[in-house]
């Protein structure tokens, strides 16, 4: 069935930004119409098919990853062939912009239904998380909830603090090591010593497993953009000079320097992750002003994650060049490191409950040689 009218709205705070309609399956948008320019995801300067199959992408992007096995455990139960379709009964609500998805009758207002300032149902997000725990009968009963929109291969759940009323991402290890959490408290460590602006992780144990917790970055006023997104609107090239000069345009007070502290962030701790949605920037969503780079954040794959532990293999980069190494030369690490901070202190402090011993020891052993390296760098 093919539409020529609209079945949703998609909609910034309160404001009408496109009209769309999609199969039933979820798969393919089948109509869409730019309202408002200024906050529509897509280049509106291209043609409508363009715009189209660039939402679409947009669309799923928003979405929980397929690679996440709880992808099919859901298709399966709802008898569903796209994950979208229960995306688009949840609002398509997140707590890292403040985009959402209006249905008919078209009534709904921002102010009600933001997670930002309304609770959501927990349940969904434990259930993603927790294998153990069965899955309703109709996804509908789970309510809004912002689980469904957050990304990543890494088992997740949102969970609010009523205390602090502010949301925490609690995010779970990999099969292989369950390394990734205390990658995450180290890379916070280690950038709060260097004095790089970034999003604080800390470790913590949930039903035996260790899990790392941070706070929602994006909140009532201001929003991510990932600078994937930036190149769907923009139609940017994706380069380091792309990105810098597009933030710099846009009036990011030292956005350069934002950038290269992410770069040689990104060096330090061997993170072959920083792929182009692992970073961005943020909006103030009222007045659509850029406020720089989002802080650093999800650093999960870094410290030769999944890998052999060795600084003579190429560290691959997945932001600016083939490799943190090469990256690492559009920057002047002088500039940034004053002082190298005791990286094994740090590393000895994140990982004094990593329980396993002979990779713990492997990984503090490829840290002092990558101090070696460093230090190489810094006195030349």
């Amino acid at each position: 069935m093919l539409y020529s009218e609209k079945q949703y709205i998609l909609k910034h705070l309160d404001i009408d930004v496109a009209e769309f309609s999609i199969d039933q399956s979820a798969r393919r948008i089948e109509f869409f119409k730019t309202i408002d320019d200024e906050y529509c995801p897509v280049n509106s300067r291209e043609n409508e098919i363009s715009q189209a199959i660039s939402f679409n992408s947009w669309l799923s992007d928003r979405c929980i990853s397929n690679s996440r096995e709880v992808v099919e455990r859901l298709k399966n139960k709802y008898k569903i062939a796209d994950i979208k379709q229960i995306m688009l009964k949840m609002y398509g609500l997140s707590l890292s912009d403040h985009y959402w998805i209006d249905r008919k009758p078209f009534n709904n207002k921002w102010k009600e239904i933001n997670l930002f300032e309304n609770r959501y149902n927990e349940l969904f997000g434990n259930l993603l998380f927790d294998k153990k725990l069965k899955l309703v009968s109709n996804f509908e009963n789970y309510g809004n909830n912002p689980d469904l929109t957050t990304g990543g291969s890494l088992k997740k759940y949102w969970k609010y603090n009523e205390k602090e009323k502010i949301s925490y991402l609690i995010k779970g290890g990999s099969k292989k090591d369950f390394q990734e959490p205390f990658n995450e408290y180290y890379a916070h460590l280690l950038l709060e010593e260097l004095d790089f602006e970034h999003t604080p992780y800390y470790l913590d144990e949930i039903n035996n497993e260790f899990v790392s917790i941070c706070p929602c970055i994006s909140d009532i006023n201001n929003e991510m953009i990932s600078a994937v997104d930036l190149i769907r609107k923009y139609g940017i090239e994706k380069s380091y000079n792309g990105f810098v000069e597009l933030g710099e345009k846009k009036g990011c007070i030292g956005f350069k320097d934002q950038v290269n502290e992410m770069i040689v962030c990104d060096y330090l701790i061997d993170n072959i992750d920083r792929h182009w949605n692992n970073f961005g920037i943020l909006r103030n969503s009222k007045d659509g002003k850029w406020k720089g780079l989002i802080p650093i954040f999800d650093n999960g794959y870094s410290l030769w994650n999944k890998d052999f532990v060795d600084n003579d293999i190429i560290s691959e980069s997945m932001s600016f060049a083939d490799s943190n190494e090469d990256c690492l030369k559009l920057v002047n690490i002088n500039k940034y490191i004053k002082k190298l901070p005791c990286m094994l202190e740090i590393f000895d402090k994140a990982f004094d409950k990593y329980n396993n011993n002979e990779r713990k020891m492997s990984l503090r052993n490829g840290i002092k040689e990558k101090i070696k390296n460093v230090k190489v760098m810094l006195d030349s």
